[in-house]
């Protein structure tokens, strides 16, 4: 998408160790008009298969999963990463578990 391509490569900032730093425009400091934009792009990408919610992790997938499900009419459901909790939140009802290997000797756990 030559928008976000644009914004990156204006605005975005390369750090050390690959890390690109956009938090002045989808992180910290959002822009509504590129998330509109960016969520527009996956509606004309993927409106036509079965889609009946949108997940994304938490982090800088949150503002265009809100402007996607807003625009599809469907529910957003976030992946919360729990380094330290050994369990589910006590305040979660009923959802999926899903451990996986990220380093050796951490097993963080996706709750949806």
């Amino acid at each position: 998408m030559k928008l976000l391509k644009d914004r990156i490569l204006n605005d975005g900032k390369s750090l050390a160790g690959g890390i690109l730093k956009v938090d002045n425009f989808i992180n910290h400091q959002m822009d509504p008009v590129l998330m509109k934009s960016i969520a527009v792009e996956f509606v004309r990408r993927f409106a036509d298969l079965p889609i009946n919610k949108i997940i994304t992790i938490e982090a800088s997938g949150i503002a265009p999963a809100i402007m996607l499900g807003y625009l599809l009419e469907l529910p957003v459901v976030f992946f919360f990463f729990f380094f330290v909790k050994k369990a589910k939140p006590k305040t979660m009802g009923t959802c999926m578990l899903v451990k996986y290997i990220l380093l050796p000797k951490i097993e963080p756990t996706i709750s949806v």
